[in-house]
């Protein structure tokens, strides 16, 4: 009985030092971010709880104390929230430009991109001669791809960052997803794709430096440019919690940014910090 009595108080301060973890905010990573999130939760003992239902429901619940970390997505241009919340980026989405390997052009830049795409663009540019390409691809027909809403955040992003104006020219191929994209890149010859990442080993394939404009120095999508913010397209994935909360909340971040967590980013079709930032991110957190 004794002993009984000693396991019972046991494992009632185990579960007070193991304080339920409430996580909120986007739904777009998908099922198997979730899955593996919660699987390192359950092998740690985090005692954490999901509940990704979209960025404003979890700000909500953020604010009103009913939840404890958000994984936030917010609209290009919009501030993510200050004191007394801290929000710290931990993975980026992105948009990259995808073209044959063969093809001989190696920086586009965010004008070209609205004339081949955007609805609005009084001066389409057709042929790849457009673009200053010459020798056998010369001529051939410039065919624009791009994944769906179904897709991702690819299809918004893209066009609310990159186009004047969001709608697409009826030239432009919407695909139900991802792989469907790929497989028409891959398929035709002279094909453009946008796509959130492009997958590897695909010998066959290139992705394109991208420059705001023809003045601008055109950067590729490293982990790197992305981070800095010179390669341009990108939206950022924001760690959201309260200050006093930094302490409690320490082990679920450390992990969000480690490189045991990489996967599980790229997985979600995400470009995880760079490891000196997430190196930097994981100390500023100890001294919060």
């Amino acid at each position: 009985m004794r002993f009984t009595s000693l396991l019972l108080i046991l494992s009632f301060f185990l579960s007070v030092g193991r304080a339920e973890v409430r996580v909120v905010g986007s739904d777009l990573f998908g099922k198997k971010f979730s899955e593996t999130l919660t699987a390192h939760a359950k092998r740690n003992d985090l005692g954490l709880t999901l509940m990704l239902e979209g960025s404003r429901a979890g700000l909500e619940q953020l604010r009103s104390g009913r939840a404890d970390l958000g994984l936030m997505v917010f609209a290009p241009g919009e501030k993510p929230p200050e004191a007394p919340f801290v929000s710290i980026p931990v993975a980026y989405h992105t948009a990259v430009i995808v073209v044959p390997a063969s093809l001989p052009l190696t920086q586009i830049t965010f004008s070209q991109l609205n004339s081949i795409y955007g609805d609005d663009s009084q001066s389409g540019l057709k042929r790849w001669n457009d673009l200053g390409v010459t020798g056998e691809w010369a001529h051939r027909n410039i065919l624009p791809n791009i994944p769906g809403p179904g897709g991702g955040i690819t299809f918004d992003l893209f066009r609310y960052t990159v186009l004047t104006a969001p709608a697409l020219k009826p030239t432009v191929g919407v695909q139900a997803g991802l792989a469907e994209t790929l497989a028409r890149i891959r398929g035709e010859e002279g094909g453009m794709a946008v796509m959130p990442l492009l997958p590897g080993n695909q010998p066959r394939l290139k992705m394109l430096l991208v420059g705001r404009t023809a003045q601008d120095v055109a950067f590729g999508p490293t982990a790197e440019n992305i981070h800095s913010g010179d390669y341009p397209i990108r939206l950022p994935v924001y760690l959201v919690f309260r200050k006093d909360a930094a302490r409690r909340l320490q082990t679920t971040m450390r992990y969000l940014l480690s490189e045991d967590a990489v996967p599980m980013w790229e997985q979600a079709q995400l470009v995880p910090l760079p490891i000196q930032a997430r190196n930097q991110q994981i100390f500023d957190l100890e001294v919060l």
